[in-house]
């Protein structure tokens, strides 16, 4: 394996060379929020009593999850645990449970109109980038892939994600 992408707060990432990409952040997925919560930002303490749908508990971005409950003192109210993010955004979408998930995903949803994101506070993040081992030179095709990540502006194009849901579907007139 030439590269891989991963979080870059991990102490496993000693003899490998980074390229941060991104900052993940986390939010709450509702498809017919409060209007106290569609408003802006919701907290952790806001959010603990609502019917989770969430990743299972031996996913490093459920571990963050967790973490970020028990620091505002609270347990969440989880109805229902999957592996997969598509069954996550399913049961929100179809059986009026919420999740909270990295926004990274936003781009794998088709969700103006049907799923709305709202940014949690306190902010719940972390630095996502590309890895590979060090030595003295990557292989052509990894290192032109290398080449091509440090060029893209992956934050923005993310963060605009959450931006977009507010916006009208596009059609195709």
């Amino acid at each position: 394996l030439d590269l891989g992408v991963t979080s870059l707060e991990a102490p496993r990432l000693k003899g490998f060379r980074t390229l941060p990409l991104y900052r993940e952040r986390y939010v709450l997925l509702a498809r017919h929020p409060d209007p106290a919560l569609a408003a802006g930002e919701a907290g952790w303490v806001d959010i603990a009593g609502l019917p989770l749908c969430l990743l299972t508990p031996n996913m490093q971005s459920r571990h963050l999850i967790d973490a970020a409950f028990r620091e505002a003192g609270v347990t969440p109210r989880v109805m229902l645990e999957t592996d997969a993010v598509f069954a996550l955004y399913a049961h929100v979408r179809c059986a009026g449970l919420y999740s909270v998930v990295p926004h990274s995903l936003l781009s794998l949803f088709e969700m103006r109109q049907e799923v709305t994101a709202i940014p949690l506070k306190p902010e719940l993040s972390r630095p996502v980038g590309l890895i590979s081992r060090i030595q003295d030179q990557l292989p052509a095709v990894p290192a032109a892939v290398w080449n091509i990540a440090a060029g893209l502006n992956l934050q923005a194009r993310l963060d605009a994600l959450i931006n977009a849901m507010d916006q009208p579907m596009p059609t195709n007139d």
